[in-house]
């Protein structure tokens, strides 16, 4: 079978199990409203314009958030992956440090940036700085070596030898990081959101669910969802455009 065609079935066999379930009376009234009535509050948030301001506030929180992590990632990751000495004092922390959940640094960052965009950017630039920062290590320490030495004996300068041998073997580790981190910062982005905020994605399930509105609630999930898929979506793209130009830079 295609992978399409699954994919197509599993959701048509959630959604039917969801709707069984939610008309069984299994569930106390109200908890697990029918897919019908979560598509009406999806389409009322959409086609109303309520949800694209909280929209646009996630989206800058976390855009900002991960381009400040892959400025960082990618810069602390190519001087760590060319220096072996850097390398093995700093990368033992640096992976047990990845290894943390980042929520446990939010207290620390309102207390600092207070309750508004700057924490919830924060949260999404440490998040997602890691990722980041471990592929572009990897894929700068796993140069060959062979290349550097002969782009070196016929007198390559540093920023030759960074565009022609180091740029088109990392390009694709560091895109994949890239990939995995924009989606971590979306999420650091929504969890801060759920716990603090006044605006964006995470405050309205937060809002709906404070006051009750379930099939607002799980519409507001459901857009989320959708919105993620789409960040992905355009990654993968840009992971395939990555894959085809180190394919040809390598020829």
């Amino acid at each position: 079978m295609k992978p399409l065609l699954i994919q197509t079935v599993t959701v048509l066999v959630f959604a039917a199990v969801w709707e069984t379930v939610a008309e069984s009376g299994l569930l106390f009234a109200g908890i697990l409203p029918g897919i019908g009535e979560i598509l009406r509050a999806a389409w009322v948030l959409a086609s109303s314009g309520a949800i694209f301001p909280h929209l646009l506030v996630t989206v800058h929180e976390a855009s900002v958030g991960f381009v400040f992590a892959a400025l960082f990632g990618i810069a602390l990751g190519v001087l760590l992956g060319t220096q072996p000495f850097l390398r093995r004092v700093f990368e033992p922390p640096l992976l047990y440090f990845a290894a943390t959940p980042k929520i446990i640094l939010y207290p620390i960052f309102l207390m600092l940036l207070g309750a508004k965009l700057e924490s919830k950017m924060a949260m999404a630039a440490v998040s997602g700085f890691f990722p980041i920062v471990v592929n572009t290590t990897i894929a700068s320490a796993g140069v060959n070596r062979v290349f550097l030495k002969v782009a070196r004996s016929v007198g390559a300068s540093r920023l030759q030898i960074f565009t022609r041998v180091y740029f088109p073997s990392m390009l694709l580790p560091v895109a994949g990081g890239a990939r995995l981190g924009i989606g971590v910062s979306l999420v650091a982005a929504i969890l801060g959101e759920l716990k603090v905020s006044n605006a964006g994605l995470g405050f309205i399930i937060m809002q709906s669910f404070n006051h009750f509105r379930i099939p607002e609630m799980y519409a507001g999930i459901l857009l989320t969802f959708l919105f993620a898929a789409a960040v992905n979506v355009a990654m993968t793209l840009l992971l395939m455009r990555c894959r085809s130009f180190a394919h040809e830079s390598a020829r």
